[in-house]
């Protein structure tokens, strides 16, 4: 750790009232530094002859499971027999503890352990389980400290060898700041606040999809009424299934034939940048499962000439055409108030007659096609992905509703859609402030000592 402790004395001359030097740089004065060894102890565990099993007993926590952001993901579980897990002498975990990954791909990946099934938990043998054996040390201050870069400056420097991981000597030496132990509570109350409502945020987030995704199945199938008025929609069987009596069912070609609609496929660029200088090339990534852009870890291009046909426009439709078999067919509405062109993997499908079609409608259709599974059925496999042409694009056929439904139908889905995006940019927001809050109050910047507490319940 000689390493870390240089690292954290470079460029300090002057420091702050009330502080101190110490080998993770300036510190509250009344802190210690501790090291993890002393204060600490470590097990792992082991799988059964054969390895963990996808049926079982008892869930067998592997570094698959321990998340970006300190939670186990149980999407894939797996377990160990009964008999097994009566017979670990080590590896049974409990709540209070911090489960770290050891090696592999998710080295220094943690997750704090709150509570556990009925059933029992245990690690296998990628698995630390860190356990406070000081009354000093609160076990969830030491949860989240694993989450800091305090901590993972030194997992930088200790991990080694070809597939990475580190050792129960490299953890043991591991050093970390030790406030007095109320402030540790303190600490971690503000950093389980803003984590519960980040997760809170993630349920609305969550039932909100599962409601857009009924709504727009009720609304493709019986228009914009009441659902207590849905039986009485008169339907009649066509070439897509049920529909409104009143409705057509009409070829994206025959827009195109039209020229109600224009569809074009945007260009290659092989000189991309991530620095900001050009204009943004829209790709497949900037498509969500949600169906709305998204403008992150965008790459930008030299700008075509400015009567290029590429350029986007506020009410365009893009379209995925080239992906994996999963993903092929995301369709977005484009709102941006910002100069962009499209990929050769992205279709701009734009409306040339607004007295015809809304174009916010023909956006959620034609996502809602791709959440069916539609455009697996219409796609190309090539070697690494699949592909739907123009060509293909056009044999499409759509349930097409008179443009006054098209515009209640666009209405209701848009405000799903605008809380969906408020709900997803307050996550953003609490997965910053998380961040921030942790560095700051690990480093004692900001300090919570005199904050006044809720009655705390100790983790059994």
């Amino acid at each position: 750790m000689d390493e870390v402790r240089k690292q954290g004395c470079e460029g300090v001359t002057d420091l702050p009232e009330g502080f101190k030097m110490t080998e993770l740089g300036p510190l509250p004065e009344e802190w210690e530094v501790i090291r993890l060894g002393d204060v600490a102890r470590f097990e792992t565990g082991k799988r059964e002859r054969g390895g963990a099993q996808s049926q079982g007993e008892v869930f067998s926590v592997g570094g698959e499971h321990i998340t970006e952001d300190g939670r186990l993901d149980f999407s894939s579980l797996k377990f160990i027999s009964r008999r097994f897990y009566e017979k670990l002498n080590s590896g049974k975990v409990k709540p209070g503890d911090t489960l770290v990954c050891k090696d592999g791909a998710r080295t220094g990946k943690s997750a704090f352990i709150r509570e556990i099934p009925s059933s029992g938990l245990a690690v296998n043998e990628h698995v630390f389980i860190v356990r406070p054996v000081n009354a000093q040390l609160y076990d969830e201050f030491l949860g989240y400290w694993f989450l800091s870069e305090q901590a993972w400056q030194q997992l930088r420097v200790a991990c080694h060898g070809l597939i990475g991981g580190i050792t129960r000597e490299d953890i043991s030496n591991f050093i970390l700041p030790l406030p007095p132990l109320y402030e540790q509570r303190a600490i971690a109350h503000v950093l389980r606040t803003v984590q519960r409502a980040k997760e809170a945020t993630e349920r609305v987030i969550q039932a909100t999809r599962e409601l857009k995704k009924s709504l727009m199945r009720y609304l493709f199938t019986y228009g914009p009424v009441p659902m207590e008025e849905a039986e009485r929609v008169p339907l009649k069987e066509t070439e897509i299934g049920l529909v409104p009596e009143h409705w057509e069912v009409v070829r994206l070609g025959d827009f195109v034939r039209r020229g109600v609609l224009a569809l074009r496929n945007g260009f290659a660029q092989g000189r991309h940048n991530e620095s900001g200088k050009g204009i943004p090339h829209l790709r497949p990534f900037n498509i969500d499962g949600d169906g709305n852009l998204t403008m992150h870890q965008v790459k930008y291009v030299p700008p075509p000439p400015p009567d290029s046909p590429y350029w986007l426009q506020i009410g365009d439709v893009i379209f995925n055409n080239t992906n994996s078999e999963e993903l092929v067919g995301k369709t977005a509405y484009f709102d941006q108030d910002v100069h962009c062109v499209l990929s050769n993997h992205m279709t701009l499908i734009r409306v040339m007659d607004a007295s015809i079609i809304d174009s916010y409608w023909l956006s959620r259709i034609l996502h809602f096609l791709y959440q069916c599974g539609i455009f697996r059925l219409l796609c190309r496999r090539h070697v690494n992905q699949v592909s739907v042409s123009l060509e293909r694009l056009q044999s499409l056929y759509l349930p097409f509703p008179p443009l006054p439904e098209q515009h209640k139908i666009a209405r209701i889905l848009q405000a799903v859609d605008k809380k969906l995006q408020a709900e997803e940019a307050r996550k953003q927001a609490l997965e910053e402030l998380f961040k921030t809050l942790l560095h700051n109050l690990m480093t004692g910047k900001i300090r919570v000592k005199d904050l006044k507490l809720p009655e705390i319940k100790e983790v059994q």
